[in-house]
């Protein structure tokens, strides 16, 4: 049941991928939403199915894959990937409707969306710390082209730098997943086979802070911002929909997961320090906003602040904390969403001709 959210996408890179050349680019835009509108109406299937009483990973596939590496192909959809897994989806179909019809290269863009939608589906499903990994890399490449292909001026410098960024994130992450299998003596990167209050404090903080460096660049928060802004900037408007509305929550949805998941000991020792970090994010995010004089970089700046206030919240790690980090992660993803759509429609909008006898004015 789970596995049709992403493989989905998956058929639909295939049927986009094998329309002839002759057949018009309205055809690879109608098939990608249709293709999307399923994957977006069957999450919502699963959603009505699901059980909001039991807190644990409901729907599972288990599938075994490579066991030597402790790799299985495992899925699970709980409450706080749910919510998560439908706004991938909605935003998704929203930014291919968005898109224009005359876009250069239509079948290779629609690909790679559709690869990107199948790619953070599969992180949100992923019950295997490696499988995890897996998909959080595959939605990398396609974004790094989108950026790079569709993009503004300084769409190269923009792309690189997210590229660069992304790929030390990954590295941290797969560094801390590593560190907390191995220390902890397991074989198996199943999720719920991990044991990490056996491990020393210190050994628990270190790979924590890893985590939390890895997830805050994804995220992000001060200062492993920088590549936010300028991707913002320079991708398109569909592409800053998904950029800010579902890519940054793999951040925050790994940091609840894996951070606090597996290591709430250290969690509650750092948690005076991930507050403040959270209110300098904040604070500084809102600041450096109404200091923009860009549209797209003000509401990029106003995610950062946003995406603090989640930080601060799952920092008090309390039941009603986490449930209002869940909140903010989907109204961040609606509403940052629209911001940049609005801003879209502004930056299309003819620019009205100033007559020379008005004097400028």
């Amino acid at each position: 049941m789970l596995s049709a959210l992403i493989w989905l996408p998956i058929l639909g890179v295939l049927l986009v991928g094998l329309l002839p050349r002759s057949v018009p680019p309205k055809t690879a835009r109608v098939t990608t939403l249709i293709v999307l509108g399923l994957a977006f109406i069957w999450s919502v299937v699963l959603g009505s199915q699901f059980d909001v009483v039991n807190p644990d990973a409901q729907f599972q596939e288990v599938l075994p894959w490579i066991e030597r590496l402790g790799l299985t192909y495992r899925l699970g959809l709980d409450g706080l990937s749910l919510p998560l897994v439908i706004l991938n989806s909605l935003l998704t179909w929203f930014a291919v409707y968005s898109t224009e019809e005359s876009i250069q290269r239509p079948r290779l863009y629609y690909i790679l969306v559709l690869m990107l939608n199948a790619g953070v589906a599969g992180a949100f499903l992923a019950e295997n710390l490696l499988l995890f990994f897996l998909f959080y890399e595959v939605e990398l490449i396609p974004l790094y082209f989108l950026i790079a292909i569709w993009g503004g001026a300084q769409r190269g410098y923009a792309a690189t730098k997210f590229l660069i960024y992304t790929a030390l994130s990954s590295i941290l992450i797969l560094m801390a997943f590593l560190g907390a299998v191995w220390l902890g003596g397991g074989t198996s990167f199943e999720y719920d086979t991990i044991h990490t209050q056996g491990l020393p404090l210190v050994a628990q903080i270190i790979l924590l802070g890893i985590l939390l460096v890895g997830f805050g660049i994804k995220i992000p928060l001060v200062p492993f911002h920088t590549w936010l802004p300028d991707a913002h900037v320079e991708a398109s408007t569909p592409i800053s929909v998904l950029l800010a509305g579902v890519l940054l929550k793999l951040g925050t949805y790994g940091l609840l997961r894996f951070g606090l998941g597996l290591f709430p000991e250290a969690w509650a020792v750092l948690a005076p320090g991930l507050a403040t970090w959270a209110v300098v994010s904040v604070l500084y995010g809102a600041l450096t906003a109404i200091a923009q004089t860009d549209m797209k970089k003000m509401v990029a700046y106003s995610s950062i602040g946003h995406m603090g206030y989640i930080l601060l919240a799952a920092a008090a790690a309390t039941p009603l904390s986490i449930l209002a980090t869940v909140f903010q992660m989907v109204s961040h993803g609606l509403i940052s969403a629209l911001l940049f759509l609005l801003v879209g429609v502004v930056y299309q909008k003819p620019k009205p001709a100033i007559s020379p006898s008005c004097g400028g004015y």
